[in-house]
């Protein structure tokens, strides 16, 4: 068989990470920090178990969250060290907690007392009475049986055979991790298939039903945990097993996504990750509360001011849920704990009413501080993407570019536009002819030159990186002495052939930044000191209508000032201009045209040709077009990638791209890929790719890949979750 060569080398990394941060038993230390916990649970002696997945590791606290008692960071002197622990469960009646160990493919079970806790047996990473390994897993529960023993199901979320290349599993142990079955679909008694796509969390209930996030399809199921499986490993089921749904939604980024599941007591609890909200249904599919904010019984008092925004953020930890996820037990029946992997935070909240519409919410206590802390190695928090900028003057009058782009009749034919257009050139470039006679002595600080930007969007924020041989050396935390919002995810450099007129310092690059939420871009000019600051007014408002975004993404620029903006949750790409007097003029929508499927866009790249590629999500394709918005030709189809396999079109759900010369590198999302293709004139010829997921952050391990950059030989790739950023270069080989 044919193999593909891996062509990638990880380089380096920007960004804290574990080793940076030992945690000792005893009291939590002040300024502590996760790193995206996920999973979270009490166990029978009120000790809190979390999985802080983004730093590899478990931690037990008591039930105050004050003491730290255990930190395995392994389960055992001798056993593999915990990598992406994701889920916690506490067994029943026995003094076991259980915990899928997705980076090393098992689940791992630790026994405790009073006194220790202490590694009992790990299983699912080999295969077992005829059942295949486990591949990811990810949701754990436990079921009791008729003789009084609990069986283990879990969720292995991407777990594909080449015989069944889509779907995924459940699957069934008993309570010593011996294989026992799995299913891979259900089917509602009107006949309505459920084929488990990227299983997530996974809760069980008193009467022996499963609870399943199948969150592929943005819906929760029900079934019986003991119902006869066929030998297509699907359950017939005799009641409806739907029990939440939305509509599928477009582009990533969306958060009506159901990951996980809880059964506590008589109620289910559902994080839907749209409005910030728990959603509370009683066990036959009921809505009976919304959880969605709370009263705090505490304030943060003498918190540090590090920046700006740091009020604001303080105020929303203080007033809502922030995008939570799992949502598990306390120490009674009205007090419960939630994870916030966004935020870096274990909550704790008391509940009043619940099961009326809006209950009241007391927020008992946090851990977890804003991932801010002052550190040589910068702390990151949901890092989205990274540009390349060089703030030395590269202009001059001799190569200035006088030309004009295509311009609607609104502006080209409008006399008082042509007037300040044409007055806005003469202006500027004596203002460019003045300013360099200045003496330049700031000229190079604080970003020097062919420095890396990096949009820290969880901190509301853009920082930096140089590169100097091996080493990394930060740049200013801040580099945006302007206002800059919550909710920007992308960035883009445009370098004008000429000044801009009202540039502090002409000749220099402007900065683009798209605000997801706000369905606007901003743009930041290089002030005096060095550092960013707005330049002129942003562009697009929220909306469907032209001129309107909704969940802008990647961004890509020319040299013309020609923008092409994935707007994703309007499902298409919309084209706007870059005029020399710093106004943007919205030019055009355009979509996919050669298929009826609806487009999803999610990120943008301008090749040598002036062709734009662009990431078709849920597509599982990229899309090419010329810069006017026709559509030239596509490449991709769905499918499972595994390294050194020959066909790199496979792609589920691609989520980004980049160009550096003649080759297109993609980010296979889903695949948890980083794939190289040489670019032609009608199709991709894949190079090369390499599987990250199960490294190491210290080898190149990533978890949720975002928007990327690359020139030279060289990618650099944000990492939403593990916050950094991952370099890599690449050596094709013909």
């Amino acid at each position: 068989m044919l193999t593909a060569p891996t062509v990638f080398t990880h380089v380096n990394h920007f960004g804290m990470t574990t080793p940076l941060m030992p945690l000792k038993e005893g009291p939590v230390p002040k300024d502590f920090t996760f790193n995206t916990p996920v999973g979270v649970c009490m166990d029978r002696l009120n000790n809190i178990w979390v999985c802080d997945t983004g730093n590899d590791r478990v931690l037990v606290f008591d039930k105050d969250l004050k003491t730290v008692l255990k930190v395995p960071e392994s389960p055992a002197p001798g056993q593999k060290a915990f990598q992406m622990p994701f889920h916690v469960c506490p067994h029943p009646e026995l003094d076991q907690v259980l915990i899928t160990d997705m980076g090393n493919a098992r689940v791992v079970v630790m026994k405790y007392d009073q006194k220790s806790i202490s590694f009992d047996f790990a299983f699912g990473d080999a295969p077992s009475n005829g059942g295949d390994k486990l591949q990811d897993p990810n949701g754990i529960a436990l079921v009791k049986t008729e003789t009084g023993t609990y069986d283990i199901f879990v969720n292995d979320e991407f777990f594909h055979t080449a015989d069944d290349p889509l779907r995924n599993r459940c699957v069934r142990y008993d309570h010593k991790g011996k294989y026992i079955s799995e299913f891979r679909t259900l089917i509602d008694p009107d006949g309505t298939v459920h084929d488990l796509i990227w299983p997530q969390g996974l809760s069980s209930d008193a009467e022996g039903n499963l609870y399943i996030a199948n969150t592929g399809c943005y819906e929760v199921l029900k079934c019986s945990a003991f119902a006869n499986i066929n030998s297509n490993y699907t359950i017939k089921a005799d009641k409806p097993v739907v029990r939440h749904r939305y509509q599928t939604p477009s582009g990533m980024g969306i958060m009506n996504i159901m990951r996980d599941v809880s059964v506590i007591g008589d109620r289910v609890f559902i994080a839907d990750h749209k409005a910030n909200t728990i959603s509370v249904y009683n066990l036959e599919g009921h809505l009976e509360s919304e959880i969605s904010g709370f009263r705090p019984s505490w304030n943060h008092g003498t918190e540090p001011m590090r920046s700006a925004t740091d009020m604001m953020y303080y105020g929303l930890e203080d007033q809502a849920l922030v995008d939570p996820y799992v949502t598990s037990a306390g120490e009674a029946a009205d007090i419960f704990l939630v994870s916030e992997p966004f935020t870096s935070r274990i909550i704790k909240i008391k509940t009043t009413g619940l099961g009326r519409p809006n209950p009241t919410v007391k927020l008992l206590t946090s851990l977890g501080d804003r991932r801010d802390q002052p550190a040589q190695t910068p702390q990151l928090n949901c890092v989205t993407a990274v540009a390349a900028i060089d703030i030395h003057q590269k202009t001059s009058p001799s190569h200035w570019h006088w030309g004009e782009p295509d311009l609607p009749s609104y502006v080209k034919f409008n006399p008082f536009q042509r007037a300040y257009m044409t007055c806005g050139k003469y202006i500027a470039s004596l203002y460019h002819s003045w300013f360099h006679a200045l003496p330049q002595h700031a000229h190079d600080a604080p970003i020097p030159a062919d420095a890396k930007l990096v949009l820290d969007g969880g901190n509301w924020r853009v920082t930096g990186y140089e590169e100097t041989g091996d080493d990394i050396k930060p740049l200013a935390k801040q580099l945006v002495e302007g206002i800059f919002l919550a909710g920007n995810l992308s960035l883009a450099v445009y370098n004008p052939k000429e000044p801009m007129l009202g540039q502090l310092r002409p000749g220099t690059p402007i900065v683009l930044s798209g605000n997801f939420n706000m369905g606007m871009v901003s743009l930041y000019q290089i002030g005096p000191l060095g550092k960013l600051t707005n330049y002129g007014l942003p562009f697009g408002i929220f909306g469907t209508l032209d001129g309107c975004m909704r969940g802008p993404q990647g961004i890509a620029v020319n040299g013309e000032g020609e923008v092409f903006i994935a707007d994703s949750l309007n499902n298409r790409i919309g084209k706007w201009q870059i005029l020399q007097t710093g106004q943007v003029i919205f030019i055009k929508n355009f979509v996919w045209s050669k298929s009826k499927d609806v487009f999803t866009p999610t990120d943008v790249a301008l090749d040598d040709k002036n062709r734009l590629f662009v990431t078709d999500q849920f597509n599982n394709r990229i899309c090419v077009f010329d810069h006017d918005g026709n559509s030239l030709w596509a490449y991709g189809q769905e499918g499972y990638w595994e390294e050194g396999e020959p066909d790199g079109d496979k792609l589920m759900l691609p989520a980004s791209l980049a160009i550096d010369g003649e080759f297109l590198i993609l980010n296979d999302l889903v695949n948890r890929a980083l794939k190289l293709f040489r670019i032609g004139d009608k199709g991709l010829t894949f190079v090369g790719g390499i599987s990250l997921f199960k490294l190491t952050k210290a080898t190149g391990g990533v978890w949720m890949p975002y928007l990327m950059y690359a020139h030279d030989g060289q990618v650099h790739i944000a990492d939403s979750t593990y916050n950094i950023v991952q370099i890599f270069s690449y050596s094709p080989t013909e």
